[in-house]
């Protein structure tokens, strides 16, 4: 689940000492306090404003009611005025009690969220400068605040250049969407949300456990999602992480306690159970999101397990030649911080490392950043990926497609259908293309897909094997994913059956567009 990092000071809520007969009584406030514990802020909200019919000027009812508002989707902007009467009332910072540390702070946030960088760096300041310094705790996220609005200010100065469109309603609700992962076609999106699923809603909660849905590509559209079924998920939270280029392996999260990772493959159009990735992937500790490299032989993870540098830290593992994984390696601090990094991309020709970051350069919560690998192997210093596409919000979950023009990933917007939306980005267009989509079926010939089929490609000059592909069981159908500007050599071996071998030509100044300028060959019939 993504969550807000609004509520941090917020821990308890205590009955202030104001000098007024018309003060709500504690037994009014307990109800309110328990929901808010659970961030069922909506719920809470409407139980303030009732109690503010009876109590219209009360500066804690202001201060708590702002802090809800701060948390409800579409609502931010509107706790700005009830903070403002909160801080106008308990000041800058008092010993006896927090509420004026609350009331600053949260306004500030309010600032922040809102694209009022300056206000919320000036009143972070003010507060840095009257919070006494043992109290080291709150001097830290102050800290954070003031480096999230400096970040924006500069980031804003140098906008990208890009167009960023909502996925719609056949995908977004007003609950939480996130973790998209695709297909190398495109013709294949699976995502999180924590809509009605599966499972029950948790008690006082407002939101229902997270399941893993699915949509397909057709004519022109996406069609209206489907929960992915009981095979992948369960009572509990169960999250995307990755998607092999040919839709056919899928790893996602479990929490069962401390999170793990999991791994299922598609059979006759029915995922499998999924199976628990071995160690070193996965520890005692949390394992949170995971991606494979296009040839399945590299792995990246975040890890809560110790060694790392903080928070949640990015591992990676590769296969040894007996196909087990090895030693899981932290990266540098080129790519992680003291504080969390979430959602690891690598991409398609493995030179570039894309991840979400509260540290670095962010501009607030989670940031996308990339990291590039130089000649030598090595991950470069992480470069914030810009504004607008960052947010003050969290951003994460950076997918980028085969040819790099679009990327489907999930960030908090103002104009989103709910606090987490699924959004496509598409960049301007360039002429050549590193990398394209192959795709075909095999039949017999009977008319029946091919599902013993194995599709081994080299290159024609040198014999080398560039890759080994499988068709789908259930439709016959095969993508490949392969570098361009290449002869190739591909042979289909299937056993009782005649072996195929074709050409295949790849121009490198090709206009590759993987959903609509995908290379299809013509359907191959084998014979015994």
């Amino acid at each position: 689940m993504i969550k807000n990092f609004l509520i941090i000071i917020l821990c308890a809520i205590v009955v202030p000492a104001i000098a007024s007969d018309k003060k709500p009584r504690k037994k009014d406030l307990v109800p309110i306090e328990n929901l808010m514990q659970v961030d069922n802020y909506e719920k809470a909200a409407a139980q303030i404003k009732q109690l503010q019919k009876k109590h219209p000027d009360n500066p804690y009812l202001y201060l708590i009611n702002g802090i809800c508002l701060l948390n409800i989707d579409g609502r931010i902007k509107e706790a700005i005025h009830p903070l403002q009467l909160a801080k106008a009332h308990y000041g800058i910072y008092s010993n006896k009690n927090d509420n004026a540390l609350k009331a600053n702070y949260h306004l500030g946030q309010a600032y922040h969220l809102t694209y009022k960088f300056k206000e919320a760096l000036a009143l972070f300041e003010i507060l840095q400068d009257s919070v006494p310094v043992n109290r080291s705790n709150i001097h830290a996220q102050l800290k954070q605040q003031i480096n999230f609005c400096k970040n924006a200010i500069e980031l804003e100065k140098q906008p990208v250049e890009f167009r960023i469109t909502n996925l719609g309603q056949a995908i977004n609700t007003e609950y939480d969407e996130h973790s998209p992962i695709i297909s190398g076609d495109e013709n294949l999106l699976m995502f999180t949300s924590n809509r009605k699923g599966l499972s029950k809603k948790i008690k006082d909660e407002a939101l229902f456990p997270e399941d893993i849905y699915s949509t397909k590509w057709r004519d022109g559209q996406w069609l209206p999602s489907v929960n992915a079924g009981i095979s992948i998920n369960t009572n509990k939270y169960d999250a995307t992480c990755s998607l092999s280029s040919d839709g056919q392996s899928l790893i996602i999260y479990r929490n069962e306690g401390n999170g793990n990772l999991y791994i299922s493959q598609q059979s006759n159009n029915k995922w499998s159970e999924p199976q628990k990735l071995p160690k070193p992937i996965n520890s005692a500790y949390e394992e949170s999101h995971a991606s494979l490299s296009l040839d399945g032989n590299s792995i990246v993870f975040t890890s809560t397990r110790p060694g790392g540098l903080g928070g949640k830290d990015i591992y990676i593992s590769h296969k040894l030649p007996t196909g087990d994984w090895g030693k899981a390696s932290l990266l540098s601090s080129a790519v992680n911080t003291p504080l969390n990094e979430e959602s690891p991309f690598l991409s398609y020709d493995g030179q570039t490392l894309f991840f979400a970051s509260e540290g670095h350069t962010s501009m607030g919560g989670y940031d996308i950043f990339k990291s590039e690998k130089d000649s030598s192997g090595n991950w470069g210093k992480a470069v914030n990926i810009g504004y607008p596409i960052n947010t003050p919000g969290d951003d994460l979950f950076y997918i980028p497609t085969l040819d790099g023009q679009r990327v489907y990933f999930a960030s908090e917007r103002n104009e989103g259908y709910g606090r987490s939306d699924i959004y496509i980005i598409e960049f301007p267009e360039t002429d050549e293309r590193s990398l394209a989509v192959v795709s075909g079926y095999l039949f017999t010939e009977n008319g029946q897909p091919s599902s013993e089929s194995v599709i081994t490609v080299t290159k024609a000059l040198s014999d080398e094997e560039q890759g080994i592909f499988r068709p789908q069981t259930n439709t016959g159908k095969y993508t490949m994913i392969l570098p361009t500007g290449i002869e190739y050599i591909m042979t289909i071996e299937t056993p009782g059956m005649i072996t195929i071998s074709k050409e295949l030509k790849l121009p490198y100044r090709t206009n590759y567009k993987t959903r609509t300028g995908a290379t299809y060959l013509e359907p191959m019939v084998l014979k015994k």
